[in-house]
């Protein structure tokens, strides 16, 4: 699981990050005791074979400091981190963060999977995904979640994860469109194709930072309300609507989940956070 949030806490795509996490399990490099006799250039190999090209050195190296750590201070079992942190969620993040490439992000990451095996960190959903919860009705509430769940840390942990693949697949969703509308080529769809795209990668990229910052509140602060983002999406997929099949497929599904939001504008039971409120927004207002 550390290996796991090292490789996704890079800007890289959650495809080829997941491609390279397997690639890393199949050679046997989750045995930390293979790990820490393996070579950096063989830890690079491996990395490059999986596609996660563009940042294998520094991953190989990351994963080179993992397993010394691991070794060195937990005896060889990063079980014993928790141990270490007598089970506390603040002190056992400080010392996951102590692993050479998990910054805050990497330290979310790590908690959302961990907690099916480390019951005492349940319950965790870090906050992007938090997020797009109270979006969807959810709520914010992880005690009452955590409840409705059974209290199993497994099934937490899989919500946590799957709730920020939703916003990611609609990023992706975007670009595929975007890139679609090069063909056939016209100085019109290729405008509306670089927009598009740009849309795509702005919805997808807030989901690897750990912190929303704040002139994206002030500037795209649409995005931040039901209202604003279902019409931003229903927007985006009506203009992918014609001509090809991946445009249609794309525009579709992307317009569907724009109603969805809309839907939850005018449902009285689901409640928008507090930074949804128009009455909450102000033009130089601080974003808590």
């Amino acid at each position: 699981m550390a290996i796991d949030a090292i490789l996704k806490s890079r800007p890289i795509s959650h495809d080829l990050s997941q491609r390279a996490v397997h690639k890393v399990i199949e050679v046997g490099y989750h045995d930390i005791r293979k790990l820490g006799g393996s070579s950096w250039e063989e830890r690079t190999r491996v990395l490059s074979d999986g596609g996660y090209n563009r940042y294998r050195e520094q991953g190989a190296t990351n994963l080179g400091d993992l397993a010394e750590l691991v070794n060195d201070k937990y005896d060889g079992d990063l079980n014993n981190l928790l141990k270490k942190a007598h089970n506390d969620r603040n002190e056992t993040r400080q010392l996951v963060k102590e692993i050479k490439g998990l910054g805050d992000l990497g330290a979310d990451l790590f908690f959302n999977n961990v907690q099916s095996v480390w019951p005492s960190m349940a319950p965790f959903i870090d906050g992007r995904s938090l997020q797009t919860a109270e979006y969807v009705g959810i709520g914010t509430d992880l005690d009452a979640i955590y409840a409705d769940l059974g209290r199993d840390s497994m099934r937490m942990s899989r919500l946590a994860n799957g709730l920020r693949i939703v916003n990611i697949a609609v990023g992706v969703l975007m670009v595929l469109g975007g890139i679609s509308q090069f063909f056939p080529a016209s100085m019109s769809s290729i405008i509306v194709g670089i927009y598009v795209i740009i849309f795509g990668l702005i919805v997808g990229g807030l989901e690897f930072l750990p912190n929303v910052p704040d002139y994206v509140y002030r500037y795209a602060s649409f995005l931040f309300s039901f209202l604003g983002r279902g019409g931003f999406y229903i927007f985006v997929g009506s203009i992918l609507l014609h001509d090809a099949v991946l445009r249609y497929i794309a525009g579709s599904l992307i317009g569907v989940i724009g109603l969805g939001y809309l839907a939850l504008e005018f449902i009285p039971s689901i409640e928008p956070p507090s930074n949804m409120r128009e009455t909450d927004q102000g033009w130089g207002a601080e974003q808590v």
